[in-house]
């Protein structure tokens, strides 16, 4: 009887003691569990950020690359805005010397034809080029394309200056009055103001030894008066000869095409 009583407190230790540890060995394993939770979701977002890490990587290789190709192309730009402003520099540089050209072709061309002041001859500029504008009393009878004796007068000083400006082209263009013309000769206005033209470029070249390929003859009839035609005075101005001074522009298209 007493071994027994003896057992009895052993057992219950024994159980109190079983007991005891499986509560800490379920809060063991409600931790662990817990824990091992937190650990995949640590792996999850560790696996997140590294995605993150990698996508930003590659933003910033695409943007290096963007800003390397960004460089070059400031860098072409600068270089490209600096050409430009050198050719616009030398091509105003080129347009300054035409215009002095013909400045001091104009003051040539008067000075040469001073004798001839009160003839009605003007030298004047229009929309780039040099006008030199004779009268028709000072060149040919009416009606007809034959040059008079006084034409010498007025050629002779001007081919001399042309002769010295080589790359200045030289347009010859007639003009007439409204009344219309019809002979056997002359068909018609056209015919007449473009013949005067021929006649002038002809004693250029021949005469004065202006090189034709700068010559070009034309003639625009009654359509480009100065004058009103419904007056003898005004049918005067219109009959008259323009010898047109246009610049070598070749240099200047060259660099307007680079």
């Amino acid at each position: 009887m007493k071994s027994k009583l003896l057992l009895l407190p052993c057992l219950m230790s024994v159980f109190v003691f079983t007991s005891c540890n499986t509560k800490k060995l379920e809060a063991a394993q409600t931790e662990n569990t817990r824990l091992n939770a937190e650990v995949a979701s640590c792996n999850t977002n560790l696996k997140t950020a590294n995605d993150k890490v990698t996508d930003l990587n590659g933003q910033l290789a695409t943007c290096t690359a963007s800003n390397a190709s960004l460089s070059q192309d400031a860098a072409a730009y600068k270089q490209l805005k600096e050409d430009i402003r050198v050719q616009r520099e030398q091509f105003n540089a080129a347009l300054a010397e035409q215009r002095r050209a013909l400045k001091e072709i104009r003051e040539k061309i008067i000075a040469g034809l001073s004798s001839l002041a009160d003839s009605g001859i003007t030298v004047e500029f229009q929309s780039g080029l040099l006008y030199v504008t004779l009268p028709e009393v000072l060149l040919f009878k009416e009606g007809s394309a034959n040059l008079g004796p006084k034409a010498n007068s007025a050629f002779s000083p001007l081919a001399s200056v042309l002769n010295n400006y080589p790359n200045v082209q030289i347009y010859v263009v007639g003009n007439t009055d409204s009344k219309p013309i019809h002979t056997a000769v002359f068909k018609d206005n056209w015919s007449l103001s473009t013949e005067r033209a021929n006649s002038i470029v002809r004693i250029l070249r021949d005469k004065y030894s202006v090189d034709p390929t700068r010559l070009l003859a034309g003639g625009r009839s009654k359509y480009s008066p100065v004058a009103d035609n419904a007056t003898k005075e005004g049918r005067a101005q219109n009959r008259r000869i323009q010898i047109i001074l246009n610049p070598d522009l070749a240099k200047l298209w060259e660099m307007m095409e680079k």
